[in-house]
Protein backbone atom coordinates (compact mmCIF):
# COMPACT_ATOMS: atom_id res chain seq x y z
CA UNK A 1 0.00 0.00 0.00
CA UNK A 2 2.88 2.41 0.73
CA UNK A 3 4.45 1.71 -2.71
CA UNK A 4 1.08 2.27 -4.41
CA UNK A 5 0.63 5.54 -2.56
CA UNK A 6 4.05 6.75 -3.68
CA UNK A 7 3.16 5.78 -7.26
CA UNK A 8 -0.03 7.80 -7.12
CA UNK A 9 1.82 10.77 -5.70
CA UNK A 10 4.34 10.55 -8.54
CA UNK A 11 1.61 10.37 -11.14
CA UNK A 12 -0.16 13.28 -9.52
CA UNK A 13 2.95 15.44 -9.73
CA UNK A 14 3.52 14.42 -13.33
CA UNK A 15 -0.11 15.17 -14.20
CA UNK A 16 0.08 18.69 -12.82
CA UNK A 17 3.15 19.34 -14.96
CA UNK A 18 2.31 17.57 -18.23
CA UNK A 19 -1.44 16.77 -18.25
CA UNK A 20 -3.01 13.30 -18.07
CA UNK A 21 -2.46 10.79 -20.84
CA UNK A 22 -4.84 7.87 -21.50
CA UNK A 23 -2.11 5.44 -20.48
CA UNK A 24 -1.64 7.20 -17.11
CA UNK A 25 -5.38 7.16 -16.48
CA UNK A 26 -5.45 3.43 -17.13
CA UNK A 27 -2.59 2.83 -14.67
CA UNK A 28 -4.36 4.89 -11.99
CA UNK A 29 -7.61 2.96 -12.44
CA UNK A 30 -5.77 -0.36 -12.04
CA UNK A 31 -4.03 0.85 -8.90
CA UNK A 32 -7.30 2.07 -7.37
CA UNK A 33 -9.01 -1.23 -8.19
CA UNK A 34 -6.14 -3.13 -6.57
CA UNK A 35 -6.42 -1.02 -3.40
CA UNK A 36 -10.18 -1.56 -3.23
CA UNK A 37 -9.71 -5.31 -3.59
CA UNK A 38 -7.08 -5.30 -0.85
CA UNK A 39 -9.37 -3.31 1.47
CA UNK A 40 -12.28 -5.69 0.83
CA UNK A 41 -10.03 -8.65 1.68
CA UNK A 42 -8.97 -7.02 4.96
CA UNK A 43 -12.60 -6.30 5.89
CA UNK A 44 -13.56 -9.93 5.27
CA UNK A 45 -10.64 -11.12 7.40
CA UNK A 46 -11.60 -8.76 10.24
CA UNK A 47 -15.24 -9.87 10.10
CA UNK A 48 -14.15 -13.51 10.21
CA UNK A 49 -11.90 -12.83 13.21
CA UNK A 50 -14.70 -11.00 15.05
CA UNK A 51 -17.07 -13.88 14.35
CA UNK A 52 -14.53 -16.40 15.63
CA UNK A 53 -14.02 -14.45 18.85
CA UNK A 54 -17.77 -14.12 19.44
CA UNK A 55 -18.32 -17.83 18.86
CA UNK A 56 -15.45 -18.74 21.19
CA UNK A 57 -16.85 -16.51 23.94
CA UNK A 58 -20.33 -17.93 23.39
CA UNK A 59 -19.04 -21.51 23.67
CA UNK A 60 -17.18 -20.68 26.86
CA UNK A 61 -20.22 -18.98 28.42
CA UNK A 62 -22.54 -21.85 27.48
CA UNK A 63 -20.07 -24.38 28.84
CA UNK A 64 -19.68 -22.58 32.16
CA UNK A 65 -23.42 -21.98 32.52
CA UNK A 66 -24.10 -25.66 31.84
CA UNK A 67 -21.56 -26.86 34.43
CA UNK A 68 -19.38 -24.16 36.02
CA UNK A 69 -17.55 -26.76 38.15
CA UNK A 70 -16.62 -29.05 35.26
CA UNK A 71 -12.84 -29.44 34.76
CA UNK A 72 -11.28 -28.82 31.40
CA UNK A 73 -9.42 -26.24 29.42
CA UNK A 74 -5.97 -24.95 30.15
CA UNK A 75 -7.09 -21.41 30.88
CA UNK A 76 -10.21 -19.35 31.27
CA UNK A 77 -9.28 -17.58 28.01
CA UNK A 78 -11.14 -19.08 25.01
CA UNK A 79 -8.89 -21.12 22.75
CA UNK A 80 -7.07 -19.10 20.15
CA UNK A 81 -7.47 -15.68 21.72
CA UNK A 82 -4.17 -13.87 21.87
CA UNK A 83 -5.05 -11.77 24.95
CA UNK A 84 -6.30 -12.91 28.40
CA UNK A 85 -9.19 -10.44 28.16
CA UNK A 86 -10.62 -7.94 25.70
CA UNK A 87 -10.22 -4.78 27.77
CA UNK A 88 -8.15 -1.93 26.40
CA UNK A 89 -4.98 -0.96 28.22
CA UNK A 90 -5.82 1.61 30.88
CA UNK A 91 -9.44 0.50 31.18
CA UNK A 92 -10.80 1.16 34.72
CA UNK A 93 -11.98 -2.44 34.87
CA UNK A 94 -8.64 -3.91 33.75
CA UNK A 95 -7.18 -3.80 37.26
CA UNK A 96 -10.05 -5.96 38.47
CA UNK A 97 -8.97 -8.62 35.99
CA UNK A 98 -5.20 -8.49 35.98
CA UNK A 99 -4.85 -8.89 39.74
CA UNK A 100 -7.37 -11.72 40.08
CA UNK A 101 -7.20 -13.81 36.90
CA UNK A 102 -6.39 -17.41 37.80
CA UNK A 103 -5.97 -20.25 35.26
CA UNK A 104 -8.58 -22.96 35.57
CA UNK A 105 -5.80 -25.53 35.36
CA UNK A 106 -4.22 -24.24 38.59
CA UNK A 107 -3.67 -27.09 41.02
CA UNK A 108 -5.48 -26.90 44.35
CA UNK A 109 -5.14 -29.20 47.32
CA UNK A 110 -7.52 -29.36 50.26
CA UNK A 111 -6.67 -29.56 53.96
CA UNK A 112 -6.00 -33.29 53.69
CA UNK A 113 -3.77 -33.03 50.61
CA UNK A 114 -6.36 -34.25 48.11
CA UNK A 115 -6.26 -32.51 44.70
CA UNK A 116 -9.14 -30.16 43.98
CA UNK A 117 -10.97 -29.31 40.80
CA UNK A 118 -9.96 -26.82 38.18
CA UNK A 119 -12.30 -24.00 39.17
CA UNK A 120 -10.68 -20.94 40.74
CA UNK A 121 -10.95 -20.65 44.56
CA UNK A 122 -13.71 -18.49 46.01
CA UNK A 123 -13.14 -14.96 47.31
CA UNK A 124 -14.45 -13.31 50.46
CA UNK A 125 -14.37 -9.79 51.86
CA UNK A 126 -10.90 -8.87 53.10
CA UNK A 127 -11.95 -8.68 56.75
CA UNK A 128 -11.93 -11.35 59.49
CA UNK A 129 -15.72 -11.14 59.62
CA UNK A 130 -15.94 -11.74 55.89
CA UNK A 131 -13.78 -14.84 56.14
CA UNK A 132 -15.82 -16.53 58.88
CA UNK A 133 -19.19 -15.72 57.27
CA UNK A 134 -18.39 -16.26 53.55
CA UNK A 135 -19.23 -12.61 52.82
CA UNK A 136 -18.59 -11.65 49.16
CA UNK A 137 -15.96 -8.97 48.48
CA UNK A 138 -16.92 -5.34 47.97
CA UNK A 139 -15.53 -5.13 44.43
CA UNK A 140 -16.72 -7.07 41.38
CA UNK A 141 -14.62 -9.53 39.39
CA UNK A 142 -16.86 -9.67 36.36
CA UNK A 143 -14.13 -10.21 33.74
CA UNK A 144 -12.29 -12.85 35.73
CA UNK A 145 -12.98 -16.58 35.79
CA UNK A 146 -15.96 -18.12 37.51
CA UNK A 147 -15.01 -19.14 41.02
CA UNK A 148 -16.42 -21.74 43.37
CA UNK A 149 -19.88 -20.67 44.41
CA UNK A 150 -20.50 -18.52 41.31
CA UNK A 151 -22.94 -18.86 38.42
CA UNK A 152 -23.15 -16.90 35.19
CA UNK A 153 -26.60 -16.15 33.74
CA UNK A 154 -26.19 -14.04 30.63
CA UNK A 155 -24.51 -10.83 31.72
CA UNK A 156 -25.29 -11.38 35.42
CA UNK A 157 -22.85 -13.08 37.76
CA UNK A 158 -24.27 -14.65 40.93
CA UNK A 159 -22.11 -15.29 43.99
CA UNK A 160 -23.53 -17.60 46.65
CA UNK A 161 -22.51 -17.26 50.29
CA UNK A 162 -23.40 -17.99 53.86
CA UNK A 163 -23.05 -20.96 56.18
CA UNK A 164 -24.92 -23.69 58.04
CA UNK A 165 -24.34 -23.56 61.79
CA UNK A 166 -24.93 -25.71 64.83
CA UNK A 167 -24.25 -23.75 68.01
CA UNK A 168 -24.41 -24.34 71.75
CA UNK A 169 -24.86 -21.71 74.49
CA UNK A 170 -24.35 -21.89 78.25
CA UNK A 171 -25.30 -18.93 80.43
CA UNK A 172 -24.75 -18.70 84.18
CA UNK A 173 -27.94 -16.65 84.44
CA UNK A 174 -30.81 -17.40 82.11
CA UNK A 175 -31.96 -14.47 79.97
CA UNK A 176 -34.35 -16.05 77.46
CA UNK A 177 -31.95 -15.11 74.64
CA UNK A 178 -30.79 -17.18 71.71
CA UNK A 179 -27.37 -16.68 70.07
CA UNK A 180 -28.00 -12.91 70.09
CA UNK A 181 -27.49 -11.85 73.70
CA UNK A 182 -29.79 -9.28 75.26
CA UNK A 183 -27.34 -7.50 77.55
CA UNK A 184 -30.01 -5.40 79.29
CA UNK A 185 -31.94 -8.60 80.08
CA UNK A 186 -29.24 -9.85 82.45
CA UNK A 187 -31.28 -10.59 85.60
CA UNK A 188 -30.77 -8.71 88.86
CA UNK A 189 -30.49 -10.40 92.24
CA UNK A 190 -34.19 -9.99 93.05
CA UNK A 191 -35.19 -12.11 90.03
CA UNK A 192 -35.39 -15.94 90.19
CA UNK A 193 -33.66 -16.12 86.78
CA UNK A 194 -30.55 -14.73 88.51
CA UNK A 195 -30.15 -18.12 90.19
CA UNK A 196 -30.86 -20.28 87.11
CA UNK A 197 -28.24 -21.29 84.58
CA UNK A 198 -29.23 -22.32 81.07
CA UNK A 199 -27.98 -24.56 78.25
CA UNK A 200 -29.47 -24.51 74.77
CA UNK A 201 -28.59 -25.37 71.18
CA UNK A 202 -29.52 -23.43 68.09
CA UNK A 203 -29.20 -23.36 64.33
CA UNK A 204 -30.88 -20.00 63.87
CA UNK A 205 -27.75 -18.05 63.02
CA UNK A 206 -27.32 -20.10 59.83
CA UNK A 207 -27.10 -17.65 56.97
CA UNK A 208 -27.79 -17.59 53.23
CA UNK A 209 -26.69 -14.84 50.85
CA UNK A 210 -26.71 -14.04 47.13
CA UNK A 211 -24.80 -11.28 45.34
CA UNK A 212 -25.91 -10.42 41.77
CA UNK A 213 -23.56 -8.25 39.68
CA UNK A 214 -23.66 -6.84 36.18
CA UNK A 215 -21.31 -4.57 34.21
CA UNK A 216 -23.31 -1.79 32.56
CA UNK A 217 -20.24 -0.21 30.96
CA UNK A 218 -16.51 -0.66 31.46
CA UNK A 219 -16.69 1.73 34.40
CA UNK A 220 -20.27 1.34 35.68
CA UNK A 221 -21.30 -1.67 37.77
CA UNK A 222 -24.68 -2.55 39.28
CA UNK A 223 -25.16 -5.11 42.02
CA UNK A 224 -27.76 -6.34 44.47
CA UNK A 225 -27.12 -8.25 47.69
CA UNK A 226 -29.46 -10.13 50.02
CA UNK A 227 -28.62 -11.90 53.27
CA UNK A 228 -31.02 -13.74 55.56
CA UNK A 229 -30.85 -15.78 58.75
CA UNK A 230 -33.46 -17.43 60.98
CA UNK A 231 -33.45 -15.29 64.11
CA UNK A 232 -36.97 -13.93 63.70
CA UNK A 233 -39.72 -15.21 66.00
CA UNK A 234 -43.38 -15.24 65.00
CA UNK A 235 -46.22 -15.12 67.49
CA UNK A 236 -46.36 -18.94 67.69
CA UNK A 237 -42.58 -19.52 67.70
CA UNK A 238 -41.18 -21.52 70.63
CA UNK A 239 -38.47 -24.06 71.45
CA UNK A 240 -40.78 -26.69 72.94
CA UNK A 241 -41.44 -29.14 70.11
CA UNK A 242 -40.99 -28.09 66.47
CA UNK A 243 -38.59 -25.16 67.06
CA UNK A 244 -40.18 -23.33 64.13
CA UNK A 245 -38.58 -19.92 63.75
CA UNK A 246 -38.82 -17.52 60.85
CA UNK A 247 -36.32 -16.20 58.31
CA UNK A 248 -35.51 -12.51 58.62
CA UNK A 249 -33.89 -9.93 56.38
CA UNK A 250 -30.43 -8.97 57.58
CA UNK A 251 -29.38 -6.85 54.61
CA UNK A 252 -31.06 -6.24 51.24
CA UNK A 253 -29.72 -3.47 49.03
CA UNK A 254 -28.72 -2.44 45.54
CA UNK A 255 -25.61 -0.52 44.47
CA UNK A 256 -24.47 1.53 41.50
CA UNK A 257 -20.68 1.91 41.29
CA UNK A 258 -18.78 4.30 39.04
CA UNK A 259 -15.39 2.66 39.46
CA UNK A 260 -13.37 5.06 37.31
CA UNK A 261 -14.65 8.27 38.88
CA UNK A 262 -14.99 6.89 42.42
CA UNK A 263 -18.73 7.41 43.00
CA UNK A 264 -20.71 4.73 44.84
CA UNK A 265 -24.47 4.80 45.51
CA UNK A 266 -26.41 2.40 47.77
CA UNK A 267 -30.10 2.04 48.54
CA UNK A 268 -31.73 -0.52 50.82
CA UNK A 269 -31.10 -2.08 54.22
CA UNK A 270 -27.46 -2.40 55.23
CA UNK A 271 -25.09 -1.85 58.14
CA UNK A 272 -25.14 1.82 59.09
CA UNK A 273 -22.41 4.02 57.65
CA UNK A 274 -21.57 4.68 61.32
CA UNK A 275 -20.32 1.07 61.57
CA UNK A 276 -16.48 0.80 61.55
CA UNK A 277 -14.92 -0.32 58.26
CA UNK A 278 -11.76 -2.20 57.32
CA UNK A 279 -10.89 -0.27 54.15
CA UNK A 280 -12.67 2.64 52.52
CA UNK A 281 -16.41 2.96 53.06
CA UNK A 282 -17.90 0.37 50.71
CA UNK A 283 -20.57 -2.15 51.61
CA UNK A 284 -19.28 -5.58 52.69
CA UNK A 285 -16.03 -4.07 53.99
CA UNK A 286 -17.45 -3.50 57.50
CA UNK A 287 -15.09 -4.40 60.36
CA UNK A 288 -17.53 -6.44 62.49
CA UNK A 289 -16.27 -8.25 65.63
CA UNK A 290 -15.85 -11.97 64.93
CA UNK A 291 -17.74 -13.16 68.00
CA UNK A 292 -20.14 -16.08 67.86
CA UNK A 293 -22.64 -13.87 69.70
CA UNK A 294 -24.63 -12.21 66.91
CA UNK A 295 -25.41 -9.18 69.08
CA UNK A 296 -21.63 -8.71 69.20
CA UNK A 297 -20.72 -6.84 72.42
CA UNK A 298 -21.34 -3.53 74.24
CA UNK A 299 -19.25 -0.69 72.86
CA UNK A 300 -19.66 -1.61 69.21
CA UNK A 301 -21.54 1.05 67.21
CA UNK A 302 -23.92 -0.18 64.53
CA UNK A 303 -27.43 -0.63 63.23
CA UNK A 304 -28.82 -2.37 60.18
CA UNK A 305 -31.42 -0.05 58.69
CA UNK A 306 -32.86 1.14 55.36
CA UNK A 307 -30.75 3.96 53.97
CA UNK A 308 -29.69 6.01 50.97
CA UNK A 309 -25.92 6.38 50.81
CA UNK A 310 -23.38 8.09 48.58
CA UNK A 311 -19.61 7.58 48.90
CA UNK A 312 -16.87 9.43 47.02
CA UNK A 313 -13.36 7.97 46.89
CA UNK A 314 -10.53 10.29 45.95
CA UNK A 315 -8.02 7.99 44.28
CA UNK A 316 -7.94 4.75 42.31
CA UNK A 317 -6.96 2.71 45.37
CA UNK A 318 -9.82 4.26 47.42
CA UNK A 319 -7.37 5.27 50.15
CA UNK A 320 -9.47 8.33 51.04
CA UNK A 321 -13.27 8.30 51.10
CA UNK A 322 -16.10 10.58 52.18
CA UNK A 323 -19.59 9.19 52.77
CA UNK A 324 -23.05 10.56 53.52
CA UNK A 325 -25.94 8.32 54.56
CA UNK A 326 -29.61 9.18 55.13
CA UNK A 327 -30.91 6.38 57.38
CA UNK A 328 -34.33 5.31 58.61
CA UNK A 329 -34.83 6.57 62.19
CA UNK A 330 -36.26 4.85 65.25
CA UNK A 331 -36.22 6.46 68.69
CA UNK A 332 -36.33 4.49 71.94
CA UNK A 333 -37.40 6.03 75.25
CA UNK A 334 -36.69 4.97 78.80
CA UNK A 335 -39.43 3.38 80.90
CA UNK A 336 -42.65 5.42 80.31
CA UNK A 337 -43.37 5.12 84.04
CA UNK A 338 -40.49 7.55 84.56
CA UNK A 339 -42.50 10.32 82.87
CA UNK A 340 -44.55 12.77 84.91
CA UNK A 341 -47.85 13.47 83.18
CA UNK A 342 -49.94 16.42 84.30
CA UNK A 343 -53.59 15.65 85.07
CA UNK A 344 -55.66 15.54 81.88
CA UNK A 345 -52.59 15.24 79.64
CA UNK A 346 -51.23 12.40 77.53
CA UNK A 347 -47.68 11.92 76.20
CA UNK A 348 -47.30 10.08 72.88
CA UNK A 349 -43.97 9.10 71.30
CA UNK A 350 -45.10 6.25 69.05
CA UNK A 351 -47.87 3.88 68.04
CA UNK A 352 -48.38 0.14 67.79
CA UNK A 353 -47.61 -1.56 64.49
CA UNK A 354 -50.32 -2.12 61.88
CA UNK A 355 -50.50 -3.63 58.39
CA UNK A 356 -47.27 -5.56 57.76
CA UNK A 357 -45.58 -4.25 60.94
CA UNK A 358 -45.35 -6.14 64.23
CA UNK A 359 -48.52 -5.36 66.24
CA UNK A 360 -46.63 -6.00 69.50
CA UNK A 361 -43.90 -3.47 68.74
CA UNK A 362 -43.96 0.32 69.12
CA UNK A 363 -43.10 2.44 66.08
CA UNK A 364 -41.83 5.94 66.76
CA UNK A 365 -42.97 9.11 65.00
CA UNK A 366 -39.60 10.58 64.04
CA UNK A 367 -39.87 13.78 61.99
CA UNK A 368 -36.61 13.36 60.03
CA UNK A 369 -34.12 10.63 59.13
CA UNK A 370 -30.87 9.97 60.96
CA UNK A 371 -27.92 11.48 59.09
CA UNK A 372 -24.37 10.09 59.14
CA UNK A 373 -21.30 11.80 57.69
CA UNK A 374 -17.98 9.93 57.70
CA UNK A 375 -14.44 10.36 56.39
CA UNK A 376 -12.07 7.38 56.08
CA UNK A 377 -8.35 7.28 55.35
CA UNK A 378 -6.04 4.39 54.46
CA UNK A 379 -2.66 6.16 54.26
CA UNK A 380 -0.63 2.97 54.01
CA UNK A 381 -0.39 1.88 57.64
CA UNK A 382 -3.77 1.21 59.16
CA UNK A 383 -7.30 2.44 58.57
CA UNK A 384 -8.77 5.52 60.29
CA UNK A 385 -12.26 7.07 60.45
CA UNK A 386 -14.04 10.07 61.91
CA UNK A 387 -17.84 10.27 61.87
CA UNK A 388 -20.72 12.47 62.92
CA UNK A 389 -24.37 11.61 63.61
CA UNK A 390 -27.48 13.82 63.77
CA UNK A 391 -30.82 12.58 65.12
CA UNK A 392 -34.26 14.01 65.95
CA UNK A 393 -36.66 12.99 68.73
CA UNK A 394 -40.31 13.97 69.04
CA UNK A 395 -43.18 13.49 71.46
CA UNK A 396 -46.66 15.01 71.62
CA UNK A 397 -48.20 16.45 74.75
CA UNK A 398 -52.00 16.30 74.33
CA UNK A 399 -54.88 17.61 76.39
CA UNK A 400 -58.60 17.90 75.81
CA UNK A 401 -59.08 20.05 72.73
CA UNK A 402 -55.41 20.60 71.89
CA UNK A 403 -51.77 19.64 72.18
CA UNK A 404 -48.30 20.40 70.90
CA UNK A 405 -45.42 18.51 69.31
CA UNK A 406 -42.06 18.66 71.08
CA UNK A 407 -38.96 18.04 68.95
CA UNK A 408 -35.33 18.04 70.07
CA UNK A 409 -32.05 17.32 68.29
CA UNK A 410 -29.53 14.68 69.35
CA UNK A 411 -26.45 13.07 67.92
CA UNK A 412 -22.75 12.69 68.44
CA UNK A 413 -19.35 12.02 66.96
CA UNK A 414 -16.64 9.43 67.09
CA UNK A 415 -14.07 7.46 65.20
CA UNK A 416 -12.35 4.14 64.71
CA UNK A 417 -9.00 2.68 63.72
CA UNK A 418 -7.51 -0.65 62.65
CA UNK A 419 -3.71 -1.01 62.66
CA UNK A 420 -1.39 -3.96 62.00
CA UNK A 421 0.94 -4.66 64.94
CA UNK A 422 2.61 -7.55 63.11
CA UNK A 423 1.79 -7.37 59.37
CA UNK A 424 -0.67 -10.09 58.34
CA UNK A 425 -0.40 -11.73 61.78
CA UNK A 426 -1.65 -9.45 64.57
CA UNK A 427 -4.06 -6.49 64.45
CA UNK A 428 -5.38 -3.92 66.92
CA UNK A 429 -8.68 -2.08 66.65
CA UNK A 430 -10.37 0.67 68.61
CA UNK A 431 -13.59 2.62 68.15
CA UNK A 432 -15.69 4.96 70.20
CA UNK A 433 -18.43 7.55 70.21
CA UNK A 434 -19.84 10.21 72.49
CA UNK A 435 -23.04 12.23 72.21
CA UNK A 436 -26.64 12.70 73.30
CA UNK A 437 -29.33 10.22 72.31
CA UNK A 438 -27.04 7.65 70.67
CA UNK A 439 -28.25 4.56 72.56
CA UNK A 440 -29.77 3.02 69.43
CA UNK A 441 -26.31 2.78 67.87
CA UNK A 442 -24.83 0.50 70.54
CA UNK A 443 -25.20 -3.23 71.19
CA UNK A 444 -26.03 -2.71 74.87
CA UNK A 445 -29.50 -1.37 74.07
CA UNK A 446 -29.58 1.84 76.12
CA UNK A 447 -32.57 4.17 75.60
CA UNK A 448 -32.04 7.31 73.54
CA UNK A 449 -33.92 9.67 75.84
CA UNK A 450 -36.06 10.04 78.92
CA UNK A 451 -38.95 12.46 79.53
CA UNK A 452 -38.82 16.02 80.86
CA UNK A 453 -41.31 17.86 83.06
CA UNK A 454 -43.65 18.50 80.14
CA UNK A 455 -43.18 15.13 78.44
CA UNK A 456 -40.55 16.46 76.03
CA UNK A 457 -37.68 14.17 74.96
CA UNK A 458 -34.50 14.65 76.99
CA UNK A 459 -31.61 12.89 75.18
CA UNK A 460 -29.33 10.94 77.50
CA UNK A 461 -25.60 11.79 77.42
CA UNK A 462 -23.88 8.57 76.39
CA UNK A 463 -20.48 7.22 75.39
CA UNK A 464 -19.19 3.94 74.00
CA UNK A 465 -15.75 2.38 73.58
CA UNK A 466 -14.43 -0.86 72.09
CA UNK A 467 -10.87 -2.18 71.82
CA UNK A 468 -9.71 -5.51 70.46
CA UNK A 469 -6.92 -7.74 69.19
CA UNK A 470 -7.03 -10.57 66.69
CA UNK A 471 -4.41 -12.59 64.90
CA UNK A 472 -3.44 -15.80 63.16
CA UNK A 473 -0.72 -17.83 64.94
CA UNK A 474 -1.21 -20.45 62.20
CA UNK A 475 -3.00 -20.26 58.83
CA UNK A 476 -5.86 -22.37 60.21
CA UNK A 477 -6.23 -20.77 63.67
CA UNK A 478 -7.55 -17.29 64.45
CA UNK A 479 -7.62 -15.92 68.00
CA UNK A 480 -9.44 -12.80 69.19
CA UNK A 481 -10.20 -10.79 72.31
CA UNK A 482 -12.33 -7.68 72.79
CA UNK A 483 -13.34 -5.36 75.57
CA UNK A 484 -16.21 -2.92 75.26
CA UNK A 485 -18.44 -0.66 77.34
CA UNK A 486 -21.34 1.77 77.01
CA UNK A 487 -22.22 4.32 79.67
CA UNK A 488 -24.86 6.93 80.42
CA UNK A 489 -22.68 9.85 81.49
CA UNK A 490 -25.15 11.66 83.71
CA UNK A 491 -28.55 11.60 85.37
CA UNK A 492 -31.49 13.30 83.72
CA UNK A 493 -34.16 13.46 86.43
CA UNK A 494 -36.46 15.72 88.45
CA UNK A 495 -38.91 15.54 91.32
CA UNK A 496 -42.51 16.67 91.60
CA UNK A 497 -43.55 16.71 95.24
CA UNK A 498 -42.73 13.30 96.63
CA UNK A 499 -42.61 11.73 93.16
CA UNK A 500 -39.31 10.86 91.43
CA UNK A 501 -39.08 10.97 87.63
CA UNK A 502 -36.54 10.79 84.82
CA UNK A 503 -33.48 8.58 84.35
CA UNK A 504 -31.13 7.84 87.25
CA UNK A 505 -33.11 9.69 89.91
CA UNK A 506 -31.43 9.40 93.32
CA UNK A 507 -34.80 8.74 94.97
CA UNK A 508 -35.41 5.51 93.06
CA UNK A 509 -35.53 2.52 95.42
CA UNK A 510 -32.57 0.16 94.93
CA UNK A 511 -32.69 -1.47 98.35
CA UNK A 512 -34.16 -4.80 97.27
CA UNK A 513 -32.05 -5.57 94.19
CA UNK A 514 -30.24 -8.38 96.03
CA UNK A 515 -33.31 -9.87 97.70
CA UNK A 516 -35.16 -12.54 95.73
CA UNK A 517 -38.73 -11.55 94.80
CA UNK A 518 -38.30 -8.05 96.21
CA UNK A 519 -40.15 -5.35 94.29
CA UNK A 520 -37.89 -2.59 95.64
CA UNK A 521 -35.49 -2.52 92.70
CA UNK A 522 -35.53 0.09 89.92
CA UNK A 523 -32.14 -1.00 88.55
CA UNK A 524 -33.30 -2.48 85.23
CA UNK A 525 -34.67 0.86 84.00
CA UNK A 526 -31.77 2.97 85.32
CA UNK A 527 -28.65 1.20 84.06
CA UNK A 528 -25.54 3.37 84.05
CA UNK A 529 -22.92 0.98 82.60
CA UNK A 530 -22.91 -2.10 80.38
CA UNK A 531 -19.55 -3.77 79.74
CA UNK A 532 -18.12 -7.02 78.42
CA UNK A 533 -14.75 -8.74 78.12
CA UNK A 534 -14.62 -11.64 75.69
CA UNK A 535 -12.15 -13.94 73.96
CA UNK A 536 -12.40 -16.83 71.54
CA UNK A 537 -11.06 -18.63 68.51
CA UNK A 538 -11.98 -19.90 65.06
CA UNK A 539 -10.27 -22.99 63.65
CA UNK A 540 -10.52 -24.05 60.00
CA UNK A 541 -10.79 -27.82 60.34
CA UNK A 542 -11.07 -28.53 56.61
CA UNK A 543 -11.07 -26.65 53.32
CA UNK A 544 -11.39 -27.89 49.76
CA UNK A 545 -13.70 -28.13 46.75
CA UNK A 546 -16.45 -29.05 49.21
CA UNK A 547 -16.13 -25.69 51.01
CA UNK A 548 -14.83 -24.97 54.51
CA UNK A 549 -15.55 -26.35 57.97
CA UNK A 550 -15.00 -24.01 60.93
CA UNK A 551 -15.06 -24.74 64.64
CA UNK A 552 -15.23 -21.89 67.14
CA UNK A 553 -15.66 -21.12 70.82
CA UNK A 554 -16.17 -17.91 72.81
CA UNK A 555 -16.19 -16.96 76.49
CA UNK A 556 -17.71 -13.66 77.65
CA UNK A 557 -18.15 -11.94 81.01
CA UNK A 558 -20.94 -9.33 81.05
CA UNK A 559 -21.38 -6.62 83.68
CA UNK A 560 -24.27 -4.22 84.40
CA UNK A 561 -24.28 -1.40 86.91
CA UNK A 562 -27.19 0.90 87.78
CA UNK A 563 -27.17 4.48 89.02
CA UNK A 564 -27.06 4.69 92.78
CA UNK A 565 -30.36 5.33 94.49
CA UNK A 566 -32.13 4.90 97.77
CA UNK A 567 -30.66 1.76 99.30
CA UNK A 568 -27.49 1.33 97.27
CA UNK A 569 -25.78 1.04 93.89
CA UNK A 570 -26.71 -2.38 92.48
CA UNK A 571 -24.85 -4.34 89.85
CA UNK A 572 -25.16 -7.74 88.22
CA UNK A 573 -23.13 -9.92 85.88
CA UNK A 574 -23.20 -13.04 83.75
CA UNK A 575 -20.79 -15.58 82.27
CA UNK A 576 -21.47 -16.97 78.81
CA UNK A 577 -19.84 -19.77 76.81
CA UNK A 578 -20.70 -20.27 73.15
CA UNK A 579 -19.59 -22.97 70.70
CA UNK A 580 -20.07 -23.08 66.94
CA UNK A 581 -19.69 -25.59 64.13
CA UNK A 582 -20.01 -23.98 60.68
CA UNK A 583 -20.07 -25.46 57.20
CA UNK A 584 -19.51 -22.91 54.44
CA UNK A 585 -20.19 -24.78 51.17
CA UNK A 586 -19.31 -21.87 48.86
CA UNK A 587 -16.12 -20.69 50.56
Amino acid sequence: MAVASLGLMGLGSQTRAQGVSPQAMMVMKKQIAALQAQLATMERQQAAENKRVREALKRQRESLEADPFAPGGENVTPAGLSQPHLLKEGSPAARLVDSKRIPRSESFFDTFGAPGGNLAPSQTAETPYGEITALPPSHPDLYGPLRRGQLQIGGIRLTLGGFFEAAGIWRRRTTGSDLASSFMATPWGNEPAYHLSNWQQTERSSRLSVLAEGMITHKLVADGYVEIDFQAAGASANSHESDSYSPRARVIYGELKDIKDGWFFLGGQNWSLLTPYGHGLLARDEQIPITIDTDLLPGFNWTRAPQLRVVKSFDQAEDYSLGLSIESPSQASSNPKQAWIAPGHRITDGVKGTSTNNPDAAYSANPYPDTVLKFAADPGWGHYEIAGLMRYFRTRNSWAGGGRNQTVVGGGGGGSMVVPIIPDRLFFRASGMVGKGIGRYGSAGFPDYTFGRHGQPVPLPEASLLVGLWGNPTPALRLYMYGGAEEVLGRRSFNVGTGAYGYGNRRYDMGGCGVELSTNCAASSNVRLSAEATAGFWYTAARGDYGSILVGAQYAHNYLEAFSGSGGKPHTDDDVVMMSFRYMPFN
